[in-house]
């Protein structure tokens, strides 16, 4: 290992705890009309699905001399939205379903069939654990066309939380 490289360390104690939150989170989303966005799993002619990239990125930590430490924590994620039998409308339509869960996660105000609707506030999470915010790191794209013509458009977001306990 160089003297520039670093140890990438994750807060693996948290996965189960951040997931599940940020799963109910997007199943909360005002624009999902039926089912339902489910954990790494689409069949193959359509759904909507959460994809984490890796598991909680430990960012920054800072220990005082009473061994509180502080956590700044990333975890970065897909949403994959796949669909068969797009049109052109129905193929803007999905990109704009998914920049606008990008925005709501946000807490942009969005418009939904004439209605606006702002995340207020981020699900509390267990522990000492707490949403900081919720970024989109890409707008929405169409990712790959599978065998079946199905299309997989794809939105990558990242939310960062602080964790916070003493060794």
């Amino acid at each position: 290992m160089d003297e520039n490289s670093q140890i990438i360390r994750y807060d693996v104690s948290g996965y189960e705890i951040v997931t599940s939150a940020l799963l109910e989170l997007l199943n909360d989303f005002p624009g999902l009309d039926s089912g339902n966005i489910t954990f790494s799993t689409l069949e193959d002619s359509g759904g909507i699905a959460m994809y984490p990239i890796s598991s909680a990125v430990i960012q920054s930590e800072k220990e005082d001399i009473t061994s509180h430490v502080k956590q700044t924590c990333l975890y970065p994620f897909h949403v994959i939205y796949r669909a068969s039998g797009l049109s052109e409308n129905r193929k803007a339509s999905v990109k704009e379903w998914l920049d606008n869960l990008g925005r709501w996660l946000e807490k942009e105000e969005i418009i939904i069939r004439n209605n606006s609707y702002k995340l207020d506030q981020y699900p509390e999470l267990t522990g000492a654990r707490k949403i900081e915010r919720i970024d989109r790191q890409t707008p929405s794209y169409l990712d790959s066309i599978n065998d079946n013509k199905s299309e997989n458009w794809v939105i990558y977001i990242t939310m960062q939380y602080i964790n916070e306990f003493d060794r």
